[in-house]
C-alpha cells in the first residue's frame, strides 16, 4: 500500500503530455500557480481516484493588475496508488513517504503571455490547493496600461523541479518545491516555501489553510514584471531576483456525496520587491476566488 493525495490537500499534481493537452482547453485566465505536491494517504494497490469538474474563477486580469474577470474553470486532480499525481497544471512522483516525509521529481506548464498581457492556460486547477491563479490574465491587460506601457512575449513553457514536504503532525505541514523553465529562454527558476494547516470542520466539510513565498530569480522576474520597450515617457524597467510574492489561502470542500465535491478557494496574493515596484503592477495585493462542482470517478 502506497500513499497518494487527499483532496483538501497543498496542490498539484502524472503525465505532462496529459498536462499540456489540457492547457489548451480554456481561451484564458490567469497565470499557473506554481506547482506543489499534494498530500498523500494510504490507497489499496493498483487503485486510483480521478476528480474532473468545472466551475468559475475571478481574478486580477495579469499580476499586479487593478482590474479582475470572471472566466470559466476546469478542476482537474488525478492520484494512483503507486504515488503518481496529476492536479491542474502540475504532476509528480511520491518517490519517498515515510510517515513525517514526502519527497519527489514535479513538472508543470507555465503559461505564456502576448505583448497584451493576455494569458492562456491557467483556468486549469487541481482539488483545494495553493494552485488558484489568484494573480493572472483572462482577457487584453486595460487600456490605461497599455496605452503606456508593452508587456513583453512570454512563450508558454514546461517546467521541472522537486517537492519536499514534512509533516509537524497528522494535520500541520511545511511544503516546499524547486521549478526550473520558465521564460523566453527556459532558465526562470521559483522557489516555494509554505505552511498548511487541514481542519476537519464538520461531517462532509473539509478546510485548509495555507500560507506560502515564492522566490523567482531574475530571469524570470524580468520576463513577467520587466519592461523592455515604453511610450509615454515610461523608461525601461530590469527587476532582479527576490521574493515575488506572498500568498493566503483558504480552501473549502464539501462533499455532497461519495461522487460529487463542491471544491472552493479564496486566496488573497500580495505582491514583493522588484515585482511589486514594476510599472506593470496597478495594485499589489490579489484577491481571487475559485469555485466549482467536481465529479468523482
Amino acid at each position: 500500500m502506497t500513499r497518494a493525495l487527499t483532496s483538501s490537500s497543498f496542490p498539484p499534481g502524472p503525465s505532462l503530455a496529459l498536462t499540456a493537452i489540457l492547457a489548451g482547453l480554456l481561451p484564458g485566465s490567469a497565470p499557473a500557480a506554481y506547482a506543489q505536491a499534494p498530500a498523500a494517504r494510504m490507497m489499496p494497490d493498483g487503485s486510483r481516484d480521478l476528480y474532473l469538474g468545472i466551475g468559475a474563477q475571478r481574478a486580477p486580469r495579469y499580476m499586479g493588475s487593478g482590474e479582475r474577470d470572471t472566466d470559466p474553470a476546469l478542476l482537474l486532480q488525478m492520484q494512483w496508488s503507486n504515488g503518481v499525481f496529476v492536479s491542474g497544471l502540475g504532476a509528480g512522483l511520491h518517490l519517498i513517504e515515510g510517515s513525517r516525509l514526502e519527497a519527489g521529481p514535479l513538472v508543470s506548464i507555465e503559461p505564456g503571455r502576448d505583448a497584451t498581457g493576455r494569458q492562456r492556460a491557467s483556468g486549469i486547477g487541481g482539488i483545494g490547493g495553493l494552485d488558484l491563479p489568484s494573480l493572472g490574465a483572462a482577457s487584453p491587460a486595460s487600456a490605461s496600461t497599455t496605452e503606456v506601457l508593452r508587456f513583453n512575449r512570454v512563450k508558454t513553457s514546461p517546467q521541472a523541479g522537486g517537492f519536499l514536504n514534512y509533516y509537524l503532525n497528522e494535520n500541520l505541514r511545511l511544503v516546499s518545491s524547486l521549478q526550473y523553465g520558465s521564460g523566453n529562454n527556459h532558465d526562470g527558476l521559483l522557489l516555494k516555501a509554505g505552511i498548511q494547516q487541514s481542519i476537519a470542520a464538520a461531517a462532509h466539510h473539509r478546510v485548509s489553510v495555507a500560507a506560502s513565498a515564492t522566490w523567482a530569480n531574475a530571469s524570470h522576474t524580468r520576463d513577467y514584471f520587466g519592461v523592455s520597450s515604453a511610450t509615454g515617457g515610461v523608461p525601461s524597467y530590469l527587476p532582479s531576483s527576490g521574493v515575488r510574492d506572498v500568498q493566503l489561502a483558504v480552501n473549502w470542500n464539501w462533499e455532497w456525496s461519495t461522487r460529487w465535491m463542491l471544491a472552493s478557494q479564496l486566496s488573497v496574493t500580495r505582491l514583493m520587491g522588484d515585482a511589486a515596484d514594476s510599472p506593470l503592477s496597478e495594485r499589489r495585493t490579489g484577491i481571487g476566488l475559485r469555485t466549482g462542482l467536481a465529479y468523482r470517478f
